[in-house]
C-alpha cells in the first residue's frame, strides 16, 4: 500500500505473511473461501470475473503496492479469481490478522477499507464501459485510469508508469489482440499516444476522456 511511514509498515509488518506464485498460478479463485487478502509485493496480477457463458474476463491487471482480495474483509468467499501474470511475490494478511490491527491501528485499518472503497468504484466503472461502450471508448477509459492512478506528468503528457502489453489492455476492455492493436496505432497516427521504453506516454488525457462519454 502507498503512503505508508515507516512507522505504519512497522506496526502492520507482523499480521502479513509471504506468499510466492508461479507465472499463471491462481492465487484464488471465484468462489473460493476468502481467508484472506493481498498486497502486491513483485510482479503483476490479473482479477478474473467468469461470465455467464463462462468465459473469464479480466477486470484489472495489478501490480506492485495494489490490494487484491479484499472480499476477505467483508464475505466469505472471493467474488473474483486472481492470477500471477507473472512470478509474483505478496504479502497477506488474514480477516483475523486484520481485526486484530483495526484494534490495535484503527487509523491504517481505515486506510485500507477507503483503498478498497475506491478500488470497489473502478470496478464498476470497468464493468459499466464493457457492457455499455464500443472497443474504442473502453481502451480510452482503461488509459485514463492508468494515468490517474499509474501517472507522471513528463515534458509532452503523461507517462504511464507501468508496462503493459496488448494482451493485457485486450483481457482488460474484452476485445481481441487485433483490435487492440489497430486502435491503439490509431490513437498513435492521431498524436493523442506514444510509447516510450516500453510505457505508454499519453499526451492528450482530455481526447480520451471525451471518448468515454
Amino acid at each position: 500500500m502507498d503512503g505508508l511511514s515507516k512507522t505504519e509498515i512497522k506496526k502492520v509488518a507482523p499480521y502479513f505473511a509471504e506468499y510466492r506464485f508461479k507465472r499463471n498460478q491462481y492465487i484464488f479463485l471465484e468462489g473460493d473461501p476468502a481467508k484472506r487478502f493481498y498486497i502486491i509485493r513483485s510482479g503483476r496480477v490479473k482479477l478474473l470475473k467468469t461470465s455467464t457463458s463462462g468465459k473469464e474476463m479480466v477486470l484489472e491487471v495489478m501490480i506492485p503496492g495494489q490490494l487484491c482480495g479484499g472480499t476477505a474483509l467483508f464475505g466469505d468467499t472471493h467474488r473474483n479469481g486472481a492470477q500471477a501474470v507473472e512470478p509474483t511475490v505478496a504479502y497477506g494478511m488474514s480477516r483475523e490478522g486484520y481485526e486484530n490491527l483495526l484494534s490495535s491501528n484503527p487509523g491504517i485499518a481505515r486506510d485500507i477499507i477507503k483503498y478498497l472503497g475506491a478500488k470497489l468504484m473502478d470496478a464498476h466503472d470497468v464493468i459499466i464501459s464493457l457492457v455499455s461502450s464500443k472497443v474504442e471508448s473502453r481502451i480510452a477509459s482503461v488509459i485514463v485510469r492508468l494515468c490517474e492512478n499509474h501517472g507522471t506528468r513528463i515534458d509532452g503528457g503523461i507517462l504511464i508508469n507501468i508496462r503493459l502489453t496488448r494482451q493485457d489492455i485486450a483481457d482488460i476492455v474484452g476485445s481481441t489482440v487485433e483490435t487492440t492493436i489497430r486502435t491503439i496505432s490509431k490513437f498513435k497516427k492521431q498524436g493523442l499516444l506514444n510509447t516510450v521504453g516500453g510505457r505508454f506516454l499519453v499526451k492528450n488525457i482530455d481526447a480520451f476522456k471525451n471518448m468515454m462519454k
